[in-house]
């Protein structure tokens, strides 16, 4: 053995294994004998954050999110429950069983109890001579309602967005009469939209219909929708 060893010295090459054996053994030493302690952990949790180079952290500001007005339409008769299950049984029984067309309903603004009754007969013909005083009666109780929400000194466009929310197995004509009905009152409160004025539309309060739910996406869609709705404020 000792002849190779002096054999490679004399040809100018060193012997590698022993050297790797020491790192192998210190490397070893290091991983069973060192121990992290929670404090080296925490360090930079106790660091000053005011002090350096690096500006000062600025106060978070809360954003407040925009505060809406709901018009809630949903069938007429429909009783406050706790389930969606209860809900879709009353939908069951109350609506689906006839499949046509519901004939009363209810509106409602936002967390307001107080309703107003929308008969689809007399909405939906022409020549009834009740038509246009129902309209009236409807767009009387909406501007009502509006104008307890109202904001004091407010621009339009700053006022509470008007969403309007009906069930989705209703007439459509509802939602078009409270959509005309909060249009009407910005009217009257000097928020005119000129098809010609570009920017009298951007700066008119919001007025929009919900989105529309995905539908098939449950056998009880429908009771889901009604729970949802009777718990807009």
């Amino acid at each position: 053995m000792s002849s190779d060893s002096d054999h490679a010295i004399e040809k100018g090459r060193i012997d590698l294994v022993p050297m790797i054996d020491c790192i192998m053994l210190l490397l070893l030493f290091f991983m069973l004998t060192t121990k992290f302690t929670s404090e080296e952990k925490s360090i930079s949790s106790i660091l000053p954050t005011n002090k350096g180079n690096s500006p000062p952290a600025k106060p978070t500001q809360v954003v407040e999110p925009p505060q809406t007005i709901q018009v809630v339409i949903t069938p007429a008769g429909l009783p406050m429950m706790h389930t969606e299950r209860e809900y879709q049984i009353w939908y069951d029984h109350n609506v689906a069983v006839g499949q046509g067309i519901i004939p009363t309903a209810e509106l409602r603004m936002g967390g307001n109890p107080t309703t107003i009754t929308l008969e689809n007969r007399t909405l939906s013909q022409r020549d009834n001579p009740n038509l246009e005083g129902e309209v009236e009666n409807i767009h009387a109780f909406i501007h009502a309602a509006l104008k307890r929400y109202e904001i004091p000194g407010k621009p339009r466009k700053e006022q509470s967005e008007i969403v309007v929310s009906c069930f989705s197995a209703l007439s459509w004509r509802y939602a078009l009469i409270a959509y005309d009905a909060a249009r009407s009152y910005e009217a009257k409160q000097g928020g005119l939209i000129d098809a010609m004025d570009p920017n009298s539309l951007t700066n008119a309060r919001a007025v929009s219909f919900a989105p529309p739910r995905v539908r098939n996406e449950s056998v009880k869609e429908m009771g889901a929708e009604l729970f949802e709705l009777h718990r807009l404020k």
